[in-house]
């Protein structure tokens, strides 16, 4: 693995523990303040903003942190400043598929798209 490739590995672990385990400003870290999110969930389109999806977070049954949970990085591709990144997870009752589109950004790597889709309820 890349030093790159390890960096982006890093900041997709920190969303999915700020979303597994309701901790925001690890959600805040990994995703741009300007990062944009559409998918799936409860057999609906949604289209959210970063605060938005942090809010929609809120009623959800988290995880204690360091708890173990089920997630596994199927890809990233890196092209200069840029990657992607295939994710698949299982919380709030489902299982999930995450595509993250990543920027370089002041020298670190943060989400700046997600597309999602909620195996369950798709």
């Amino acid at each position: 693995m890349s030093e790159e490739t390890d960096a982006i590995r890093r900041v997709v672990t920190a969303y999915l523990e700020g979303m597994i385990y309701g901790e925001d400003e690890k959600i805040r870290g990994a995703m741009h303040p300007l990062c944009m999110q559409a998918g799936h969930y409860k057999g609906q389109y949604e289209f959210l903003s970063l605060e938005d999806f942090i809010a929609a977070l809120k009623p959800e049954q988290r995880e204690a942190p360091g708890t173990p949970f089920k997630h596994d990085i199927t890809f990233i591709d890196v092209t200069g400043d840029m990657a992607v990144a295939k994710v698949t997870d299982e919380c709030f009752g489902t299982s999930w598929t995450d595509y993250l589109t990543l920027i370089r950004h002041e020298g670190r790597w943060q989400i700046v798209m997600k597309a999602f889709y909620d195996h369950a309820n798709g």
